[in-house]
């Protein structure tokens, strides 16, 4: 039993033991490092660990709304190319973008610009919904930083802007609407540049988000530009957007925290500790940020990269504690319990085994309430669930499944003058021959003592009968070259029914059986199964 567990049950063995032995490991080392830790050190522990929380929380909102926003991208870029036509109809396309656009709902504007700059095709979203923006309305955008970076891109590459507030005439928009352009060339598909698509997203449900998540940290939380600027400020929202206001454009990190600033520079994430307080750091958009799906493509950012800071002020409770490097601890934790961990694992490893033996209980236990033993196909019930599977979920797509009614001729014949071992062999004979010809997504379920139900999905009867015949062939090749004590003879009969059937299931297996016995009719003159070997 334990090498039968072992051959089929090594992998639930080996997953399940290590979980436990993880679950566990960790319980206890969490448990022991615990109680070794002064009640300060367990407090600067637990600040550094939720300021680091917080920081990969924040960049996994961020991430995950830059991927489904190149993954939207490249959603848009593939319908407009599934539509691009040399006579420059767009009007299929406008349809499909305004569709996504009324969906999605976070898009300011999705637009087509040619080579020239001019703009192709815009649709506009507001809160009472999508429009597509007439010809005489489109705007040439050949000057602005977004198209002439884009346009030096490969076909492969992604453009990222900076992240701003949208302007109208030169001035910031009130309420401030911050926005983010990302944007791809456009090559069809001889290779040639046509322009470039571009999104427009209003990024205020992001920031939002990065804000909600921040009130949950010990001080402060800052989502900053490349510059230093704050995009975000959880304590102070004055700070926000200076880069914005020439008035205000000496407000920046850079300038108040200068030699922070410049550790900050140095690396992409990190914690250090300053004479202004404890920062813990890390670039958002560099740090593994991007996942678009297809390793092929890659990200260009236009704007620099962006930086999560969490900040404890010096003069704040929290501010005053700092974080040393656990890792020496950890070791010596680990060392110390050793023969804990070993105990553990022990543990784990009875624990494997006996859910690897109830895995193997329920499999063996499934398998003979579904399967026939003796030829190792479905049993009558399991072939009818499969079946009536099948027929409820036949779509348009798939629109024929035909069902062969076989029946073996003469097995009493085989049993009676042979014997059953006989018998036995010729429904082997019979099922592997079926087994051999028919495709992967086919079945074949035992109803009786020598009637079988073949499946055959997706076929039509003329096709399915294609199939019998190479069925038929294996059987006559065994007649002609084994030399056996009897022939294998099978009647079948085959039953279309397509998608828009409403005929019930046993009816259609009637039908099916019906066709079988006018087949056994014929055969069965003169038919002599039992051969006379003298």
């Amino acid at each position: 039993m334990i090498k039968e567990i072992f051959s089929k049950q090594k992998k639930t063995f080996f997953q399940y033991t290590l979980l436990f032995f993880i679950l566990f490991g960790l319980s206890f080392f969490s448990i022991s490092s615990f109680l070794q830790y002064k009640i300060n050190e367990t407090k600067k522990k637990e600040i550094a660990n939720n300021e680091h929380r917080l920081i990969d929380v924040e960049q996994k909102i961020i991430m995950n709304k830059l991927n489904k926003i190149t993954t939207d991208l490249l959603f848009l870029s593939d319908c407009f190319r599934m539509y691009d036509n040399e006579k420059e109809d767009y009007s299929e396309i406008e349809k499909q973008w305004l569709a996504f656009s009324n969906r999605k709902a976070s898009y300011d504007q999705i637009r087509f610009l040619d080579t020239d700059g001019k703009e192709v095709v815009r649709i506009n979203y507001e809160t009472n919904g999508s429009t597509l923006v007439a010809k005489e309305d489109l705007q040439n955008k050949k000057d602005r930083p977004y198209f002439i970076d884009t346009m030096k891109l490969k076909s492969n590459q992604i453009y990222l802007s900076s992240l701003d507030l949208n302007m109208e005439n030169n001035v910031v928009e009130n309420p401030i609407n911050p926005m983010l352009r990302i944007s791809m060339p456009y090559y069809d598909q001889t290779g040639v540049l046509k322009g470039m698509i571009i999104l427009n997203y209003a990024a205020n449900d992001m920031l939002e988000q990065v804000k909600e998540v921040s009130a949950t940290g010990n001080g402060s939380m800052f989502l900053l530009n490349h510059e230093g600027y704050w995009l975000v400020d959880s304590q102070n929202s004055s700070n926000e957007w200076s880069f914005m206001y020439e008035e205000e454009k000496e407000n920046t990190v850079a300038l108040q925290y200068p030699e922070e600033w410049k550790v900050m520079q140095r690396t992409k994430d990190g914690f250090f500790i300053s004479e202004n307080g404890v920062f813990t750091f890390s670039n958002s958009s560099t740090n593994n940020m991007f996942d678009i799906g297809q390793s092929n493509y890659s990200m260009v950012l236009g704007g620099g990269d962006w930086m999560l800071v969490s900040y404890l002020s010096a003069d704040s409770q929290n501010g005053k504690l700092y974080t040393e490097s656990m890792w020496k601890l950890f070791l010596e934790n680990a060392i110390s319990n050793l023969i804990w961990y070993v105990i553990i694992l022990m543990v784990a490893v009875f624990i494997g085994f006996l859910i690897s033996i109830n895995r193997n209980i329920q499999q063996r236990i499934k398998h003979f309430s579904e399967y026939d033993a003796m030829t190792e196909v479905y049993n009558r019930r399991a072939g009818f669930e499969m079946l009536n599977q099948r027929f409820k979920n036949t779509s348009q797509k798939d629109c024929h499944t035909s069902v062969c009614f076989i029946d073996i001729n003469g097995l009493k014949e085989v049993n009676d003058a042979l014997g059953h071992d006989a018998g036995d062999e010729l429904i082997l004979s019979v099922v592997n021959g079926i087994k051999k010809s028919i495709r992967n997504n086919d079945f074949v379920a035992r109803l009786g003592g020598d009637e079988f139900l073949i499946i055959f999905e997706g076929l039509n009867e003329k096709e399915s009968e294609e199939i019998w015949g190479r069925i038929v062939q294996n059987y006559q090749e065994i007649n002609e070259t084994e030399n056996r004590a009897y022939v294998i003879s099978v009647s079948h009969g085959i039953k279309e029914f397509a998608c828009d059937a409403v005929e019930y299931i046993d009816t259609i297996v009637n039908q099916a059986d019906e066709k079988m016995y006018e087949e056994k009719r014929k055969i069965k003159k003169g038919l002599t199964v039992v051969r006379n070997m003298l």
